[in-house]
């Protein structure tokens, strides 16, 4: 999630943009806790493709750019990683990572060119998510590996595994008025399972999907990031009809060590070019 918006910190979204902005004064504190909730999981995934030095990888909407720093380790030294966001302010500076500013639906992302292309939490955002995985599936070299990461949003009633009547009636709402935001802006709650089809449709081979979830305790990285989506989307969830009140019991809750809460499953799916 790392993206930005050019409306007001908070306020609802122009329709076909990404819902969170990179330049509010929360957003730091997001992408660093959606690196502690995802990082384990995505470089798991990744070092079992074995990058290797000589490399040259794409990070799309790099956020923290924890997964782009993790990648140069791997194909250092003679490789190269470019990590593109259209706010790349949060990603720190790497001898082998060329930072890029823009928009990934309109930057040209070459053809052939990277060995391997890594997004998460970006193309379920994205109106023009088909057209961009078929222009990650051109810039990829022959055998070249895609690797999309997105949560599946569409069972959000389970998340809260214990809270209060009252946690849970202000999670319940919390959910359902970001989700429809983030509808609103152009994004699919259930494009993490559509992915692999998608890829199949745009010539991929050896196409694999894993799930990935686990369960959170209030203070930990889970609970805090919706906290932090809370804050960063104030305006908007207040003028979408979400209470004040319910947002004073929703932060209260997610800082609670007695509170459970699943996060959203992550799908990650792995397809490879093919060699001719």
């Amino acid at each position: 999630m790392s993206t930005t918006t050019n409306t007001p910190a908070g306020s609802p979204p122009a329709a076909g943009r990404y819902t969170f902005d990179n330049a509010t004064p929360e957003a730091a504190n997001q992408v660093r806790l959606l690196a502690e909730i995802l990082d384990d999981h995505s470089t798991s995934v990744l070092a079992r493709l074995d990058p290797e030095p000589g490399w040259r990888c794409l990070d799309l909407g790099s956020g923290a750019g924890s997964v782009a720093t993790w990648l140069a380790s791997r194909v250092s030294p003679t490789g190269r990683v470019t990590a593109i966001d259209t706010d790349p302010r949060h990603i720190p500076t790497h001898d082998l990572v060329h930072i890029r500013q823009g928009d990934a639906t309109e930057l040209d992302l070459g053809d052939k060119e990277y060995d391997l292309i890594h997004a998460r939490l970006l193309t379920m955002h994205l109106e023009q998510r088909r057209t961009l995985l078929g222009r990650m599936t051109r810039a990829l070299k022959p055998g070249g590996l895609l690797v999309l990461s997105e949560w599946d949003c569409t069972n959000t009633d389970t998340m809260l595994l214990r809270g209060t009547a009252e946690a849970a009636q202000a999670f319940a709402a919390f959910q359902e008025k970001l989700l429809a935001l983030a509808v609103t802006n152009g994004a699919s709650l259930n494009w993490a399972r559509e992915v692999p089809l998608a890829m199949h449709h745009a010539g991929l081979i050896d196409i694999e999907s894993e799930v990935h979830s686990r369960l959170w305790a209030g203070g930990e990285a889970g609970c805090l990031l919706h906290a932090s989506n809370s804050r960063q989307m104030e305006s908007a969830l207040l003028a979408a009809g979400m209470t004040t009140a319910y947002l004073t019991t929703l932060r209260r809750a997610m800082s609670d060590p007695a509170t459970l809460t699943w996060m959203y499953p992550m799908v990650t799916t792995v397809g490879r070019r093919a060699e001719n």
